[in-house]
Parts: C-alpha cells; sequence; structure tokens
C-alpha cells in the first residue's frame, strides 16, 4: 500500500489531456444530419485510420510524461466522433503503461450508467498497474450517454450518488459483503483487487456548470474540475464551493479547484491564431442536435439550466 496521491497547495499542477478527436470527419459529413452525435452515422468511422490515430495519441502520452508535466488527463465520450474513447479506463491501462512518472486522472468514469463494482474493480486493477498513481474522477454523462444507455435522465443523479457510496464501500470495506440499495442490488460483493493507494485513490469531481454539482463535491471534499466555462460563471461556482465547504465544516484551499483551460503556442500571434482555426474544428456540430440529445426533461435541474 501507498499513500493517497498529495493534492499540492503551493504550486499549479498542470496535465496534459486530448480527447483522441476521429480527425477525418469534416463539417461537410456532418452537414447531412440533424445531430453531431446520436444521428451521425457510425459508417463514417474507419477502424484502420483510427488505428493509425490511437497510436499517434499514445506516443503524446509518452512524450507528456517525458518532457515532465504532472499528470495526463483522460476522459470517455459516447456515440461521438470526436472522442474515441468509449472506455477511460482502457485509456488510463495505455497510459499507465507507456508513462513512468506522471499522475493519471480519469475525468471520468460515467458511473450512473455502469456497475459500480466492475468500476471499482476496474480502477483498483489500474491504481496496481500504475503504482499507486490513479487519480479516480466519477461524472454524470452528458445526455446522450445516458439516453444511449437506456436508462431514465430522472435517475441519473440518483444513480450517481449511489454509484459513487458504493465503489468506495468496495475499496475500503473487507469482503464479502451484500448490498441492497435503490438502484443496485446484489447478494454477494468480494472484490479481489483493491487499490494501491490508502485509503483509495483521490476522487475528483468534474463538471460544466451545475451548481448542484458543485455543492455535492463540496460536502463530500471532493476537489471541483470547471471543465472550461466562462470566467465569470466559474467565478461564482467556486464561491458556491467555498461557501458549501464552510457549511460542511471545512477550509477549502487551491487543491479544491482545477480549471480545463485550452492553450495554444506558437512563435507569434498569427501563427497561433492559424492553430486555433484547427482547434476549433467542427465546433458548431459537436453538441448540435435535437433538445433531447442534450438536454431530456428531468436530466438537469431548472437552475442548472439557468446557469447554462
Amino acid at each position: 500500500m501507498v499513500e493517497q496521491l498529495a493534492r499540492p497547495k503551493d504550486k499549479v499542477e498542470v496535465y496534459w489531456f486530448s480527447e483522441q478527436p476521429y480527425g477525418h470527419v469534416t463539417d461537410a459529413d456532418l452537414e447531412q444530419y440533424d445531430s453531431g452525435r446520436l444521428g451521425f452515422p457510425n459508417t463514417y468511422f474507419d477502424p484502420a485510420k483510427a488505428h493509425v490515430l490511437y497510436n499517434e495519441y499514445h506516443e503524446q502520452y509518452a512524450l507528456a510524461d517525458e518532457v515532465g508535466f504532472d499528470g495526463i488527463m483522460s476522459n470517455e465520450h459516447h456515440a461521438s466522433y470526436w472522442c474515441m474513447k468509449p472506455s477511460v479506463n482502457l485509456d488510463a491501462a495505455v497510459i499507465s503503461k507507456v508513462t513512468k512518472n506522471c499522475k493519471i486522472a480519469i475525468l471520468g468514469n460515467v458511473i450512473a450508467i455502469n456497475d459500480p463494482v466492475r468500476m471499482a474493480e476496474e480502477i483498483a486493477m489500474l491504481d496496481c498497474y500504475s503504482g499507486g498513481r490513479i487519480i479516480s474522477g466519477f461524472v454524470r454523462g452528458t445526455a446522450v450517454e445516458t439516453l444511449q444507455s437506456g436508462i431514465k435522465p430522472t435517475d441519473n443523479r440518483e444513480r450517481f450518488e449511489e454509484a459513487h457510496d458504493l465503489i468506495i464501500k468496495c475499496w475500503t470495506e473487507p469482503g464479502p459483503f451484500r448490498y441492497e440499495g435503490k438502484h443496485y442490488q446484489y447478494h454477494a460483493i468480494n472484490p479481489w483487487v483493491r487499490p494501491m493507494q490508502d485509503p483509495h485513490p483521490d476522487i475528483w469531481f468534474p463538471g460544466t456548470g451545475s451548481p448542484e454539482s458543485v455543492v455535492w463535491a463540496a460536502r463530500h471534499q471532493h476537489p471541483y474540475m470547471n471543465l472550461g466555462a466562462l470566467v465569470d460563471t466559474t467565478e461564482w461556482l467556486k464561491n458556491v464551493y467555498i461557501e458549501t465547504a464552510h457549511e460542511t465544516g471545512f477550509k477549502p484551499g487551491p487543491e479544491h479547484f482545477g480549471y480545463l483551460l485550452r492553450c495554444l503556442v506558437a512563435d507569434t500571434d498569427e501563427q497561433a491564431i492559424e492553430i486555433g482555426r484547427e482547434f476549433l474544428w467542427t465546433m458548431g456540430h459537436r453538441q448540435r442536435g435535437p433538445r433531447e440529445h442534450n438536454d431530456p426533461p428531468g436530466y438537469q435541474s431548472r437552475e442548472a439550466v439557468k446557469v447554462k
């Protein structure tokens, strides 16, 4: 066993992140369909081209570790040409083998639509693979993830919170044990693989602007990672976290906050602007689609919708 990875309080940590997009899709391809995700056919996917791309992305991971990034962050999405990672744990396994030093931040597993016991086992495996370098992020997932999984949008938050508690139970309590919850039931649970970190990998919670999510993260003392919201919204959400933390009984510090920052580096402003045009590739299509693909009834509260 090793101690849980420390959260630095006196410096900023920088993590490398790539969505691993399938870069062979064009605006012209997407314009033919009413949706950029569930309605965009997977016939545009070529496994041979994906093979090349995946290996290029894995080489980038190795380079990020070599040049000294503090960590590498990975995520997952489903039915998304701009994110070829339907399993963040598979990607984390690759990262654990092509790197030696950096932390591995999983941001995150969509635990509301998965088997939480299996999630606990897989993350424990990854922690053992990597020698205790895993940071375990949990997410509710987008509306598309919920719709594709077949669960009710109104059940997502409850399932997420119950899965979170059960995963921690799997990591910290001896098995076998029985579990009877509202959304999950198991006659016997005995996860053989346990995390290397004691008591378990640190848990981060990323979000895009839901105040309920910020309150939940603060009540559990989990760091909140804002995934690129506007600066004014980000500052307001940070204050929501701070107020909730004080009500909960702890003083939050810099180790409780993170932000997804999009950076472009070039020798001149003109070159950076040109790189930026490439970066914004198909941006107008990525979340395009019927309202039920982005905000099905019951998935978000009225306050969260108002904020967004």
